[in-house]
C-alpha cells in the first residue's frame, strides 16, 4: 500500500511543481489570459495532466489512481468553459491511448462532472476564498464517494482504506492549488492597485508643486485683460484677441482645479444621501447644455435609492460623464440615464448614441492626457475614475465607434434590494 502512496505523492509533485513554476516565472493577468487562445496557464495544466496520467499510482490492473481531476477542476474554475472543455477532450484522448478499457466510463463520468463545473463557475468567483475551497471540496468529495460506492458494490471493499487515503491526499492537493492561485490573483490585484496609487501620487506631487505657484499670476493677468477688454481705446479686432486670451486662461484654471481634485484628500466624509434626488438634479443641471447641443435626455430612475458616498463629488462625476456624452454627439442625438438597485449595489447607466470610443483608447480610458476631444486633457475622466474608486465603486465602459458609449457606475447601497426575496 505504501508503494502506491509513494506513487501518488509523485503525482502531487506533478501538480504542485508546474503551478509554482507558473506563479514564479510565467504568471499572466487574467484579462490577458482570457484573450489568448492557448495561454501559459492552459499549457501548465496540460503538462500536469499528461504527467499524472502517464505515471499513475497502480495497485492492481483494476485499481489505478491519478490526480487528473485537479487540472480539470482548475481549468474550469480559473480558465472558463473553453479551456475546461479543451482539457477534458485532451484527457479523453490520453485515456483512449493509455487505458482504452476505461475510455467509456471516463467519458460518462467526466461529461457529468464538466456540466456541474460549468454551472459552479457562474457562482464560484463571487465567493470568498473560504467558500471557494468549501464548494470545490464538496464537489470532489461527491466524486470520491461515488468511487467508494463502486468499490463496495464490485466486491473490492479491501481497497476502501487505500481509496480513502488517496482521496484525502487529492483533496489536500486541490486545496493547496486553490490557495496558490488565489494568492497569485491577490498579488496581481495588489500590484495593479500599487501602480494606480503611484500614478496618482505622481500627479498629486506635480499638482501640489505647480498649481498654487501659477494660480496667482494667472488671476492677475486675467484681471488686467478684463480691464483692457472694457477700455474704449482698444480696437474691436484686438478686443477679440483679449477675449480668446481670457477663455484660454479660464480653461487653464479648469485644468488646475482638476489637478487639485486629484492631489488633495477629499475634505468631506461619507454620508448617506438620497441618490435618486442627486441623479435627478444632475440631469436637470445638464439638461440646458443638452438642449443647446440638440441632445434629448431621457431617464428611468428608481425611487428611494440610498448611497453612502461623497455627495458633491458624485454629482461632479455624473455631470462630467453626461457632459462628455453630449459633446460626443455630432448632430442631434439621444442620451438615456437609468438607475436601479441590484442586490447591495446601485447601478447607474449613462448611454449615448455619439461617435463612440476606439478600442485602443477604450482600454486606457481614465489615463491623464488621454482624450477623444481636440482640446481635452482627459483629466475629467481621471478625476471621475479616482472619485468612484474612493467611494468603493466601479466604472465599466462599453463603446462602439459610430454607435455610442455606455458608462455603467456601480456604487455600494445602504439598503438591500426590496424586490429580492
Amino acid at each position: 500500500m505504501w508503494i502506491i502512496v509513494k506513487d501518488i505523492l509523485v503525482n502531487v509533485l506533478f501538480i504542485l511543481f508546474p503551478t509554482l513554476f507558473y506563479i514564479v516565472f510565467m504568471r499572466e493577468d487574467e484579462k490577458v489570459r482570457g484573450k489568448i487562445f492557448v495561454s501559459k496557464f492552459f499549457l501548465v495544466l496540460i503538462l500536469s495532466l499528461v504527467l499524472t496520467m502517464s505515471l499513475p499510482a497502480v495497485y492492481s490492473d483494476e485499481f489505478k489512481y491519478d490526480l487528473r481531476i485537479i487540472p480539470i477542476i482548475i481549468a474550469y474554475m480559473y480558465g472558463g468553459a473553453f479551456p475546461g472543455v479543451s482539457l477534458t477532450i485532451a484527457m479523453f484522448g490520453l485515456t483512449y491511448v493509455l487505458s482504452p478499457e476505461d475510455f467509456l466510463p471516463t467519458v460518462g463520468n467526466y461529461v457529468i462532472a464538466s456540466i456541474v463545473l460549468i454551472l459552479i463557475h457562474k457562482i464560484y468567483h463571487r465567493q470568498s476564498n473560504k467558500y471557494k475551497i468549501l464548494i470545490l471540496s464538496c464537489f470532489y468529495l461527491i466524486i470520491a464517494s461515488t468511487r467508494t460506492i463502486y468499490l463496495i458494490t464490485s466486491g473490492n471493499s479491501e481497497q476502501m482504506v487505500l481509496n480513502i487515503l488517496l482521496s484525502i491526499i487529492t483533496l489536500i492537493t486541490l486545496i493547496c492549488v486553490i490557495a496558490l492561485i488565489e494568492t497569485l490573483r491577490k498579488q496581481l490585484s495588489l500590484n495593479r492597485e500599487l501602480e494606480h496609487v503611484e500614478k496618482m501620487n505622481a500627479i498629486s506631487q506635480l499638482a501640489a508643486s505647480v498649481a498654487h505657484e501659477i494660480r496667482n499670476p494667472m488671476t492677475t493677468v486675467r484681471g488686467f485683460l478684463q480691464i483692457l477688454s472694457n477700455s474704449k481705446d482698444i480696437p474691436e479686432s484686438d478686443r477679440s484677441f483679449i477675449s480668446i486670451s481670457i477663455e484660454e486662461l479660464d480653461r487653464a484654471q479648469t485644468i488646475i482645479n482638476e489637478y487639485l481634485s486629484l492631489s488633495r484628500p477629499t475634505q468631506s466624509s461619507f454620508e448617506v444621501i438620497d441618490f435618486t434626488k442627486v441623479l435627478n438634479d444632475s440631469v436637470q443641471v445638464i439638461s440646458t447644455y443638452a438642449i443647446i447641443n440638440n441632445v434629448e435626455i431621457t431617464k428611468s430612475i428608481d425611487d428611494d435609492l440610498k448611497v453612502k458616498c461623497y455627495k458633491h463629488e458624485i454629482q461632479q462625476v455624473l455631470i462630467n460623464i453626461m457632459k462628455n456624452g453630449i459633446e460626443s454627439i455630432d448632430r442631434s442625438g439621444k442620451m438615456h440615464v437609468s438607475a436601479t438597485q441590484q442586490g447591495k449595489s446601485i447601478r447607474v447607466t449613462i448611454q449615448d448614441n455619439g461617435c463612440g470610443i476606439p478600442k485602443d483608447q477604450l482600454k486606457r480610458l481614465g489615463t491623464p492626457y488621454l482624450s477623444t476631444k481636440d482640446q481635452g486633457t482627459g483629466l475629467g475622466l481621471t478625476v471621475s475614475f479616482e472619485l468612484i474608486r474612493r467611494m468603493r465603486g466601479t466604472i465599466d465602459v462599453q463603446s462602439h465607434v459610430g454607435q455610442g458609449t455606455t458608462f455603467t457606475i456601480s456604487l455600494p447601497s445602504t439598503t438591500d434590494n426590496p424586490h429580492e426575496a
